[in-house]
């Protein structure tokens, strides 16, 4: 019933049974035993051919020899594992940079936003918004009145979206009893289903639910694996956001966190028409929100191409609406006004971050691109010269019948088994760096490499398999059968060609690290510049964080802040506390025209008078420690019952005041009767960020102002400004249970956050110069190493003839320095075309900085001495006996 499997034993003895059978036959015949016996072998041929056919008999040949291949691979890496593991360390790193970089490129240039056809979303922008109107963007956002009127519009645009952020960073949001932070957008309610957004449980919103302002929410796939730990029950869950109860019915699909590059949405509510759920987390203005405020411009819009119709056509159709809609609750416009025109900008990926980081992500890329070309020659050279001593096992194996194709597929695979591991290991390695480049660039969409990202992977190691296995291949098929009896074990390894070939490539290596090492110096400069960079005040100390209370009237609010700060200060370690509408260090500011004593102030021609301006608190300018130059800060004795007082920096006064002293004058932002009079003068320092210029500005009282949101504090204490934290927390939740601290942190780390894209570029660029160094030093070493180990015999003999050991040492650096001139002379001129191309990067420092080049040049050089020190000291200590013996 069931067929036994013949063994090679079962088919032997067949064999043998077959001879026996035939020598009787024979030897009946009349043929003695020994006739008999070489007569059947003759008659039935080759004993070892048979054996061999039924070997192959049902087996996949190439198979058979690839597994072959394979176990002597791993023989013969066991034998050498300083090779082995050094190429695998090499290629890791080349190919695990490269992964990160390009992962970040493809997370921010590349991939589009995770919805249904994104080639055709669109995003509205506008020159500017009408005069008399109020503005977040001023090219980005819309009023209400300009979305309610294009959403109606049927033909062009189908459909039109609209968000808005909750706040300007984040909110806080309560799920049980425990407070906590969070982003969050209100959208309109065809945000998921005109998106093209897959949820994986629950639904999305309709426009029934924006035109009832319901109070549900759904969660992105990050928020509920982060908050809810993937929970199944949490649809029909209640989470509080600013006090307010929302249903969660829904979960994004896994990759959407929003459509914006400036954070990663939490959740997502429908548009509402409650005070504490206002766009951008701002106070209602004159008891207005956003849906009743048509001159405020707050709302950021986002469309669908209507089948058919191109982007030059929508614009052209709905160009009328747009200025019509835009002028509602302001009035005609005036005849020399320039109105706002309507435009539209591709989508199909996340706005801004081309700008932002595409060209210095691109010449990253191309410098990382050089790393792997460095670390690809490296582990060629090493294989080539471990190969090299293998040449007379190559000679013996072609000797004994074996094909030059056979040969290949050896090396072919030996290569395939460094590459494998090494890939694997490069892919850990990339995991864990784009992780690193995320965070010190404060990149906020998502940068898990995807499908994209592993098939350049997957490129990058078959290329690397395919050099590994031909950059031996010259030389294997270089050695002939009679190489393995003509040749010396002392001059087999010898090739005067192979030698000049391996410091080319070390020279080209060197020309590289030169262009690395002058790119990073270049951005670590900037990075330095931008840390050493006098802000105008010490931020020793220094600690900040949000608040958002769920206020009602002015007075409440006033109460609350004033309640807070009182206990903040009295809390172990606090030297000073002050409030701040606007947080200093995040790039944003309330920017407008300003009246001085009553009038619109005369400037120069071509000269500007936007002021920037804040609402503070009480010791604002003792806490940050800005000098006040004249007057004085401001009190807890200024209330909205005392004269409203504003304070001025040194630009302001140069600027608007030049001939007189401010102090004593009032100020009034334009279009608002709220006149204020000048009681300091300030420092001109740093506001938004650490490379901006003083610009004018003024600074109000925030218990005078008529509108109050949520501020944020600023606490100066003794000692680590992060261990006061915990204590504040703790005081704000007497205060109010569902308050947490919104985006806590040293006020040093927020002026970093401007920064971050330098901060990532300029480590980038340090760590490529380490490994290029590292890499580089690697090749060197090997090639000279080589080299003396090669010139053995050639040693020996010069020594035998009176060479002295300083000469045999001079011989091997005059090599290293040769290389190394080489080297800067075609790398130097490579590094001014990249300099040129990081212009726009760099601050404080120019592309052409003589310290820069001067530092790598020099650094380039020890590196190279130190990496030739060691083959030269074994080229002096060579025993002339010995190496002549070896011949």
């Amino acid at each position: 019933m069931f067929r036994h499997k013949r063994t090679a034993e079962d088919f032997a003895a067949e064999i043998r049974s077959h001879l026996e059978l035939e020598t009787e036959d024979l030897r009946v015949e009349g043929l003695t035993n020994e006739e008999a016996k070489r007569r059947a072998r003759k008659e039935f041929g080759s004993l070892r051919a048979a054996q061999e056919r039924f070997y192959l008999r049902g087996r996949l040949v190439w198979l058979d020899t690839l597994m072959r291949d394979f176990r002597f691979g791993l023989r013969s890496l066991r034998q050498s594992p300083g090779v082995a593991l050094t190429a695998i360390i090499t290629l890791a790193l080349g190919v695990g940079a490269n992964t990160a970089v390009f992962s970040v490129m493809n997370a921010v240039l590349l991939r589009s936003l995770p919805v249904a056809d994104p080639a055709r979303l669109v995003y509205l922008r506008t020159t500017q918004p009408p005069h008399g109107s109020g503005t977040i963007d001023t090219t980005e956002t819309f009023s209400y009145p300009v979305y309610d009127a294009l959403r109606k519009q049927a033909h062009g645009l189908f459909p039109v979206i609209a968000y808005a952020p909750l706040s300007t960073s984040k909110v806080a949001v309560r799920y049980e009893t425990q407070p906590e932070e969070a982003e969050g957008d209100m959208v309109s309610g065809t945000f998921f289903s005109g998106l093209g957004v897959k949820l994986i449980r629950g639904r999305g919103f309709s426009e029934q639910d924006e035109i009832d302002h319901a109070p549900i929410a759904v969660i992105s796939y990050n928020y509920w694996t982060r908050r809810f730990a993937r929970t199944s029950d949490v649809l029909g869950k209640t989470l509080y956001v600013k006090g307010i109860p929302l249903t969660i019915v829904g979960i994004a699909g896994q990759g959407f966190e929003g459509v914006e590059t400036s954070g990663s949405a939490d959740f997502w509510i429908p548009l509402q028409n409650r005070p504490e759920l206002n766009a951008w987390g701002n106070p209602p203005e004159d008891g207005k929100l956003y849906l009743q405020n048509p001159t405020w411009w707050c709302l950021r819009l986002i469309a669908r191409l209507a089948p058919g119709v191109t982007r030059t056509q929508a614009v052209a159709q709905l160009q009328s609406t747009f200025q019509a809609a835009a002028y509602t609750g302001i009035g005609n416009p005036d005849p020399a006004e320039k109105r706002p025109v309507l435009s539209l900008v591709d989508a199909k990926s996340f706005p801004g971050y081309d700008d932002q980081y595409g060209k210095p992500l691109k010449i990253m890329m191309a410098m990382v691109g050089l790393i792997l070309l460095i670390a690809l020659s490296n582990v060629a050279m090493l294989l080539i010269a471990r190969n090299a001593t293998r040449q007379r096992e190559f000679s013996v194996r072609l000797a004994l019948g074996a094909g030059r194709r056979a040969l290949f597929l050896q090396l072919l695979t030996e290569s395939a088994l460094l590459v494998v591991a090494g890939g694997l290991l490069a892919w850990l390695f990339a995991l864990a760096a784009t992780r690193a480049l995320g965070a010190w660039a404060q990149i906020e969409s998502s940068l898990a490499p995807d499908q994209t990202v592993l098939l350049f992977t997957l490129g990058l190691l078959v290329l690397a398999a395919i050099t590994f296995g031909l950059a031996p291949m010259r030389m294997v098929l270089s050695a002939g059968p009679a190489l393995a009896l003509k040749t010396s074990s002392a001059t087999s390894n010898t090739d005067t060609g192979r030698s000049r070939g391996a410091k080319a490539v070390v020279a080209m290596q060197m020309a590289l690290c030169v262009v690395l090492l002058v790119g990073g110096g270049l951005l670590v400069r900037t990075l330095l510049n931008l840390k050493n960079t006098p802000l105008g005040f010490s931020t020793d100390g220094l600690a900040v964080f949000g608040v958002d209370p769920h206020i009602k009237s002015v007075p409440e609010g006033v109460a609350f802040y004033r309640e807070l700060q009182n206990r903040l200060r009295v809390l172990p370690g606090v030297e000073s506390v002050t409030l701040m509408e606007e947080r200093i260090g995040t790039g944003w500011s309330d920017n407008g025209d300003m009246m001085v004593d009553g009038k619109l102030p005369d400037v120069p021609s071509g000269g500007s008078r936007t002021v920037r301006s804040n609402v503070v608190g009480p010791d604002f300018f003792r806490t940050l420690g800005v000098p006040v130059l004249a007057g004085r800060d401001f009190a807890d004795s200024d209330t909205a019952n005392s004269p409203r007082v504003g304070i001025i920096n040194e630009q302001f006064a140069k600027r608007f005041l030049p001939t007189v002293n401010p102090l004593g004058h009032v100020i009034s932002p334009e279009g608002v009767s709220f006149p204020m009079t000048i009681v300091g003068v300030v420092k001109d320092h740093k506001y938004r960020s650490i490379t901006e210029d003083p610009i004018p500005m003024a600074w109000y009282m925030y218990a005078q102002i008529p509108i109050i949101g949520g501020m944020h504090a600023e606490l100066r204490v003794h000692g680590d400004p992060l261990a006061i934290l915990p204590a504040a927390q703790k005081v704000l939740q007497s205060i109010d249970p569902d308050l947490p601290l919104i985006r806590p942190m040293t006020q040093r780390d927020q002026y970093d956050l401007t920064i971050s894209r330098q901060l990532m570029f300029a480590r980038l660029a340090e760590f490529f110069g380490v490994l290029a160094i590292v890499l580089v030093a690697t090749g060197l070493y090997g090639t000279i190493a080589y080299r003396v180990t090669t010139r053995t015999a050639e040693i020996g003999v010069r020594m035998a003839l009176g060479a002295r050991r300083g000469q045999l040492v001079w011989m091997v650096v005059r090599d290293t320095f040769l290389l190394t001139a080489i080297g800067v002379v075609v790398g130097a001129p490579l590094a001014m075309i990249v300099g040129s191309g990081l212009a726009s990067s760099l601050y404080g420092v120019k592309p052409l900085d003589g310290v820069t080049y001067i530092l790598s040049v020099l650094g380039l050089a020890m590196v190279a001495l130190a990496a030739t020190a060691l083959p030269a000291r074994r080229a002096a200590s060579v025993d002339p006996l010995k190496a002549l013996r070896t011949e």
